[in-house]
């Protein structure tokens, strides 16, 4: 239900007006606070504002942690390269002013230093979702008159008006001969500041040294009524003209942002040229510079999990952690070593009850007993070492921990030690296939239950044999059915302009805003709300064959520059990708920059378009649209998930894909050659092998806005795009073909 505000004597009231209904994920994220919208029914253009009758959303502590750490995490690392994209800019220029960086509410008092306080946010659910008439720029669509309004009340109070009487000087009173409506472009800027478009304009005077609103006059015969000339195709080309006289406005039509040009007013010498910092971009407020809403997605995990490694305060033991999880732990610590640590961290105490359970253990002569005191060891030093007092021998080479120690470099969603925590942790749960709700949590498709054949049925010999026959040719090891892959997804901000952290404006580098949503009052305070969503949908898990995937990185015609590191870890996958990873940002710049292939990322470039691939056959047999389906990568476990991505209910489209279509679902993914086809033929494939029409998805639900994804990388012809050299590459499915084939 959407409410619209209204200001009566001076204080807001929220009034019943029009409603329309979307589901929760559209008001996340396509009515997110701070989107124009079109109401339905072309009745009007709004802008949506944060609703104080929103339910409270209560996501668990651990989830709590996860969202407040990638908000965090996805700030801090906008903030640094805002705030840094004029280092070493020629000629040399002044550095942004933090609060132009990110929201206010990102720093500390002083406004200089970025500090996020998690005590500023309120949880949300998005099931409603205020708005407000925007912008209130009216125009008629018979003569091109403008009317500048300044409050959605003054706008509908001068529509009434206008119903009346045509205020065009040359045009009859009768208002039959008028269509009044808004106009739909305004002016945004990257602080995240808009306003309605209109002849008056924001200028600086030079001699108070502020800005100052100007109101449009005719220099000819003094006349404010102006008509729009749209005869030029180009926004830029637009311009205005008297309505009495005719003469053309002089003056361009641009206008500068109040906020940003009342900050740097102080600064400005006599002449000085403001344009670049303040001066704002036109735009129809339909389009995607307009408005850019900043979400995460990730998997949400019971407390015990093994997903409390990623919390804040528990860093000194993901080193550790990861050892543990790719198996490559270091020694134990023997007694003398845990004693001398001890003492090293004044824990006298702790070495007094340590020497007692060893003395302890040492006189017992009852096997029971006997096990009884190594379960008290074991505890207490798993304490101790929680509490930072032990510290293991380390077996991750220092060039690997070199890189653990600046993951806050990577996007969340890339970091691939998260990912190696949130792959143990989906093990750990999921994947054992445990029954939750009469039902098992996942199940193999080469071993399927009740839920996808019936148990009596001659079908199940059928389906296990064709699962494990196309496994084999598709280079697969695992493959299944995940019956509730549990997620969180979240909004908490917005930019304009540019969705990234800069943009070059006027021949120079402009930090781009972080803005959080507006403020509600939740409770005695506002806060910046963040809408989160909670879902469990049905998702396909996939793993791909270790010594297979070995295989298709060696080949001479990849040249991967740091193959060298599969020997180095010849029995260990996991560790020669942690030392093959280079940054991957939430923005992929590097993806632009065309290097060399590194074993990491031909890896992931071939997990992701297996996975699009994968979602290509979904769609073919499921029902279900590309726009409904969403995909999590694990690179250093060889895996992905492709999930049923929606808040409606969950109809088990999914499990009924396999069920009643998996022969031709498998047969499909086997027709490689035909199913990865594309009607760019040639072109595409020798391009990068990637367009709409063969594997590319919608960019706002593919994670990485169809970036690091190939044809090649699955049946060869061609080269990735982001790769440097020419030579053609052979495709992982044809290396499981031959393998499969040479296995009979």
């Amino acid at each position: 239900m959407a409410r619209r505000p209204k200001q009566e004597d001076g204080e807001e009231e929220f009034a019943r007006g029009p409603s329309m209904t979307r589901s929760q994920a559209q008001i996340a994220m396509s009515y997110a606070p701070g989107q124009h919208f079109t109401f339905e029914g072309a009745a009007g253009a709004c802008q949506a504002i944060p609703s104080p009758d929103a339910t409270p959303a209560k996501p668990s502590a651990t989830t709590r942690v996860q969202i407040e750490m990638r908000i965090n995490e996805a700030a801090r690392a906008w903030f640094d390269k805002a705030i840094s994209c004029r280092e070493n800019s020629t000629p040399p220029a002044p550095r942004p002013l933090p609060e132009f960086c990110v929201d206010v509410s990102l720093l500390d008092a002083t406004r200089q230093q970025y500090t996020f306080r998690p005590q500023a946010l309120v949880y949300l659910r998005p099931d409603r979702m205020g708005y407000l008439p925007y912008p209130t720029t009216l125009i008629c669509s018979e003569c091109g008159l403008i009317e500048a309004t300044e409050t959605p009340r003054r706008m509908g109070q001068r529509l009434s008006e206008l119903a009346e009487k045509c205020p065009h000087p040359k045009r009859p009173d009768d208002p039959k001969d008028c269509s009044w409506g808004q106009l739909d472009v305004i002016f945004a800027h990257w602080s995240g500041s808009w306003k309605s478009a209109s002849p008056n304009m924001t200028v600086y005077d030079q001699a108070s040294r502020r800005p100052i609103k100007r109101y449009a006059m005719c220099g000819k015969c003094g006349s404010r009524q102006f008509v729009l000339n749209k005869d030029q195709v180009a926004l830029s080309n637009w311009s205005f003209s008297c309505a009495a006289c005719g003469t053309r406005h002089p003056d361009p039509w641009i206008d500068k942002c109040d906020e940003t040009l009342g900050r740097i007013a102080a600064n400005i010498v006599p002449g000085g040229n403001i344009a670049g910092e303040a001066s704002m971009e036109k735009i129809n407020y339909a389009a995607s510079a307009a408005y850019f809403v900043k979400s995460d997605t990730f998997i949400t995990f019971p407390e015990g999990s093994g997903i409390e490694a990623l919390e804040p305060g528990q860093t000194h033991l993901l080193p550790q952690a990861i050892e543990r999880m790719i198996g490559l732990e270091g020694a134990a610590l023997s007694d003398d070593e845990i004693r001398t640590q001890l003492l090293e961290k004044g824990r006298h105490a702790e070495v007094t009850e340590f020497d007692s359970i060893l003395r302890l253990a040492a006189d017992s002569t009852n096997e029971q007993a006997l096990t009884f005191i190594t379960g008290i060891k074991a505890e207490r030093l798993s304490g101790w070492t929680k509490s930072g007092w032990l510290n293991r021998k380390g077996a991750l080479p220092s060039y690997i921990l070199d890189k653990l120690h600046h993951r806050h470099e990577w996007s969340g969603k890339y970091d691939p030690f998260r990912l190696i925590v949130e792959h143990a942790a989906l093990s750990n749960t999921k994947l054992k296939g445990d029954i939750v709700s009469g039902r098992a949590s996942y199940v193999d498709f080469d071993n399927p239950d009740e839920w996808l054949v019936p148990p009596s049925s001659n079908e199940k010999e059928i389906m296990v044999t064709s699962a494990h026959e196309a496994q084999r040719q598709l280079g697969l090891t695992r493959a299944g059915l995940i019956t509730k892959f549990d997620l969180c997804k979240f909004s908490y901000g917005y930019s304009r302009v540019e969705n990234g952290p800069k943009v070059l404006k006027h021949d120079r580098m402009m930090p781009v805003r972080l803005n959080l949503f507006p403020k509600v009052r939740a409770g005695h305070e506002p806060l910046h709300p963040v809408y989160v969503l909670e879902q469990s949908n049905e998702a396909y898990y996939f793993k791909l064959d270790e010594e297979l995937v070995r295989a298709w990185l060696r080949q001479s015609e990849l040249g991967c520059a740091d193959a060298a590191l599969l020997d180095d870890f010849s029995g260990n996958f996991a560790a020669a990708m942690l030392g093959s990873a280079k940054v991957m940002s939430g923005y992929l710049e590097e993806h632009e920059r065309k290097s060399g292939p590194t074993i990491y990322s031909m890896t992931y470039a071939l997990l992701h378009s297996y996975s699009h691939y994968v979602m290509q056959g979904i769609q073919q047999f499921s029902g279900l649209d590309l726009g409904s389906m969403g995909e999590y990568i694990f690179p250093c476990d060889l895996a992905f998930v492709v999930y049923r991505n929606g808040m409606t209910l969950d109809l088990g489209d999914l499990s009924a894909l396999w069920r009643n279509h998996y022969q031709a679902f498998l047969s499909y993914l086997r027709n490689f050659p035909t199913s990865l086809g594309c009607n760019l033929g040639n072109l595409c494939m020798t391009k990068g092998g990637a367009c709409p029409d063969c594997i590319m998805i919608p960019e706002v639900i593919c994670l990485t806005a169809n970036k690091y994804l190939s044809r090649s990388t699955l049946i060869g012809r061609g080269r990735p795009d982001f790769l440097s050299g020419e030579e053609r590459i052979k495709g992982y499915l044809q290396f499981a073909l031959e393998n499969a084939r040479a296995a009979k």
